[in-house]
């Protein structure tokens, strides 16, 4: 493994790949699947090519392919480069459920800075609600959405996409962070710079309403659990965009996110 490529700026212009979880070992790939098929029948990946693989847990590689056909690339591992979630601050998003196609934006959005879960929220005035039936295939899209993103902006982890969870279910997830955030247009003193404090945490919650924002009973339930509501600024945000700029502001705040 001779070849130094990924430290290479010029490497962004290669195709992403990803790989099941724990398959980057050794010098051999295989890339086969949906990402197969996106490689050799999309993409049209050669024999010669040199591409980049992620296993969207930390791991990432250069390889050369050998071969490619029936939506099956074999490749050849040229660099290895494993990352520790210790490395970045793991932020977990909480958003509200919103009307149409608004939650894919928010998942690309998060994904491509870096967050590490996105958990779709049910609250008081919530309009796009999802039923039993169509959750898991909403589930798998926005999967789909988010490995996009980590593809195209060259990122290591991709998010998780949590369950839909109502607001009890938020407050049991404060504790298990070491801070807790509520971004909330009618807060006027807190800042955010203000409330994550010091230490550097490690693990940050951040919970965001939707379209309407979080009701006043929500917030306080949230508040009782041990979060801090926070505000981003003067201006109110739409609600597809608030999660985005405000966790762009905590990976500034903090130095950054997951890679």
């Amino acid at each position: 493994m001779a070849e130094r490529l990924l430290d290479d700026s010029g490497t962004w212009r290669m195709d992403t790949f990803r790989v099941p979880p724990g398959s980057l070992v050794g010098r051999a790939a295989i890339v086969d699947g949906p990402e197969g098929h996106h490689a050799v029948d999309v993409v049209r990946v050669r024999p010669g090519d040199l591409v980049r693989l992620i296993d969207g847990e930390g791991v990432e590689a250069i390889a050369r392919v050998d071969a490619a056909a029936h939506s099956e690339a074999t490749l050849s591992i040229t660099e290895l480069r494993s990352h520790e979630r210790g490395g970045g601050v793991e932020l977990v998003v909480v958003q509200g459920l919103l009307k149409g196609r608004a939650f894919d934006e928010v998942v690309r959005r998060c994904s491509e800075l870096g967050v590490a879960e996105i958990v779709p929220a049910f609250t008081a005035r919530t309009i796009g609600k999802i039923s039993s039936d169509t959750e898991k295939s909403r589930l798998a899209r926005w999967e789909a959405v988010a490995l996009s993103a980590v593809k195209q902006s060259r990122g290591v982890f991709v998010p998780r996409i949590g369950s839909v969870r109502d607001v009890a279910a938020i407050c049991r997830l404060v504790g298990e962070h070491d801070r807790a955030l509520v971004a909330w247009e009618e807060e006027a003193e807190t800042g955010l710079r203000d409330a994550l404090g010091d230490p550097t945490p490690g693990r940050v919650l951040l919970v965001v309403g939707p379209e309407g924002g979080l009701a006043a009973d929500e917030v306080e339930a949230l508040v009782a659990a041990g979060a801090t509501p926070v505000s981003a600024g003067r201006r109110v945000l739409r609600a597809d965009w608030a999660a985005a700029a405000v966790a762009a502001m905590i990976s500034y705040e903090l130095g950054g996110l997951l890679p």
